[in-house]
């Protein structure tokens, strides 16, 4: 709760018992109850309501203002909701919640800030003159395609602006970084250096490495000082926490490849301290999955605040080709499945998306309780393979967000004949796959409206209808929340806690400036979280 007295908030009103109910809303007595709202419940059996009671972090019953009031007792408390609009919390089905704390506190780099190769060395430049000599620079969001001399930066357009530090530039993407010579030498890396497994070294024509590497953050990690602070490290998650309650994601799924042991310990102590509220699933990086077997670790292991979800494998084409190959995904989602865990397969080419989805429709069913397997991103994705992926029985969680972010990039660099099929939501629904959001922050902003309106518009953020096929790629405004929040409760396996507001269900809950059904989609955008709760608790409010 905030310092200052809630705009929401008044003295618990003092409503006699009545005598005769003995239904179980009088038996137990909320703790809350939230009246004079707009409630869009995403409840089939109940899609509006006025007011909500919640007792012990849960939902306790949904109505109207005058049978919600008529359940509190002496000690409840009422908030007053003024005719905002009260929603379920958002759910980011994707994401990698310490990589957006360690950007908060490093160089934004994105093409508006930085246009250009020579734009970035600036940046680095001026940034390295406040960082004490012999820590790292880092900085965050290049994207080669939209840089004017349309490549990547190299070690030798880093060098000489920042002799005394060593420099990590990390694409927008995740999927290649670019160090100096500097922080080369500290990473080992040298021409003799063979390509990890997972990743490739770019070099020059005389086999030195130019700085510029793809798929190597999990090398990294093991080899080189990240140069954060832990003071660093916690102001970054605080700063990353925050944004998220602003947006009102009470839920997150964090898809990091490289989870194991460490990073579920790491998560425990930040959400036991308080520093992460949003609730966490963690997903496991394929690598580690032994690792948590091992300590006795199974799908769904942990609270609600805090389990185990998916196994995250890794299917990309930087190489050209499938990596992993066919066989080892084969192997990797077979051994992931006998084990008891659903995986959830990173894939973004068509080639990649229709690997894996032929891959999942070979594995054995999963025991009753356990959600499907997921295909996450799907961004290429044409009828054809379309056709692969509804067979396969796969959930699919995708990022409608790059479309308002990445559109003008898209529409520049990206084969007209595939344009319509990127990102295609529309075509997910209607081939009847559970598709569900997320926004794979930091590669791009976790702000769900964005999101919401481009699902809605096929618009981007200059306000341009990427290209559609007969329309088919957007949604109704509705299913854009719901994809947001039921879905993603059902993608991960805890729709029967999460997801959409119904008696039973964590008191996790937004109230928000516009009622989005009502709203024109052009407005969406513009949404904005004013009181943000988890477990009936309010743990962030807006102006």
């Amino acid at each position: 709760m905030a310092d200052r007295p809630s705009p929401f908030c008044c003295p618990p009103p003092l409503y006699p018992k009545e005598p005769g109910r003995d239904s179980q809303e009088m038996q137990q007595k909320p703790d809350l109850v939230i009246v004079n709202t707009e409630v869009v419940t995403t409840d089939t059996a109940r899609p509006s309501a006025q007011a909500v009671a919640v007792a012990v972090g849960r939902i306790l019953a949904v109505g109207v203002n005058a049978d919600i009031r008529r359940l509190a007792g002496h000690d409840t408390q009422e908030i007053d909701g003024q005719g905002l609009t009260l929603l379920p919390g958002f759910i980011d089905s994707h994401i990698h919640l310490l990589s957006l704390a360690r950007n908060t506190q490093e160089l934004d780099c994105r093409p508006d800030k930085a246009p250009s190769v020579a734009a970035i060395a600036h940046l680095v430049f001026e940034r390295a003159r406040i960082v004490p000599p012999g820590e790292w620079v880092r900085c965050f969001g290049y994207d080669d395609l939209a840089l004017d001399e349309r490549r990547h930066p190299n070690r030798h357009d880093l060098d000489e602006i920042s002799p005394r530090h060593q420099v990590r530039l990390d694409h927008r993407s995740g999927h290649a970084t670019v160090l100096n010579s500097l922080g080369l030498r500290m990473a080992g890396i040298t021409a003799e250096t063979p390509d990890p497994v997972e990743g490739v070294i770019e070099r020059d024509s005389n086999g030195e490495p130019t700085g510029v590497l793809f798929e190597m953050s999990a090398f990294l990690s093991h080899r080189v000082e990240n140069g954060r602070t832990r003071n660093k490290m916690q102001q970054g998650v605080a700063a990353a926490n925050r944004l998220l309650l602003s947006y009102g994601i009470t839920s997150l799924q964090d898809a990091g490849p490289g989870n194991g042991l460490e990073r579920w310990q790491a998560f425990q102590e930040l959400i036991d301290s308080g520093k992460i509220q949003p609730r966490v699933t963690m997903m496991a990086g394929s690598g580690r999955l032994k690792d948590l077997s091992d300590a006795g670790f199974s799908f769904g292991s942990g609270d609600a605040n805090l389990r185990l979800g998916h196994v995250k494998i890794m299917l990309t084409m930087t190489t050209g080709a499938l990596n992993p190959s066919l066989e080892e995904l084969r192997d990797i989602a077979t051994g992931a499945s006998q084990a008891g865990f659903p995986v959830a397969v990173h894939c973004v080419e068509q080639e990649a998306v229709a690997a894996a989805a032929q891959v999942i429709s070979e594995l054995a069913p999963m025991p009753p309780g356990v959600p499907p397997h997921r295909i996450e991103h799907c961004s290429e994705c044409p009828p054809e393979v379309l056709d692969v992926v509804r067979r396969s029985g796969a959930a699919v969680v995708t990022q409608p967000g790059f479309i308002y972010w990445n559109g003008p990039s898209y529409r520049a660099n990206v084969a007209e004949s595939l344009q319509p099929h990127l990102y295609p939501i529309g075509a997910l629904v209607a081939a009847g796959i559970n598709a569900a959001f997320g926004s794979d922050a930091p590669v791009i902003n976790p702000n769900p409206w964005t999101a919401i309106h481009s699902a809605a518009t096929r618009q981007d953020y200059k306000t341009q209808t990427f290209p559609e096929s007969n329309g088919s790629v957007r949604v109704s405004v509705q299913s854009a929340l719901r994809m947001y929040t039921l879905s993603g409760a059902e993608v991960e396996g805890t729709a029967q806690n999460k997801g959409s507001i119904a008696p039973g269900k964590l008191a996790d809950m937004i109230l928000v400036d516009a009622n989005p059904l009502k709203v024109g989609t052009d407005e969406l955008k513009d949404v904005k979280a004013k009181m943000t709760m988890v477990g009936g608790q309010v743990v962030w409010e807006g102006q």
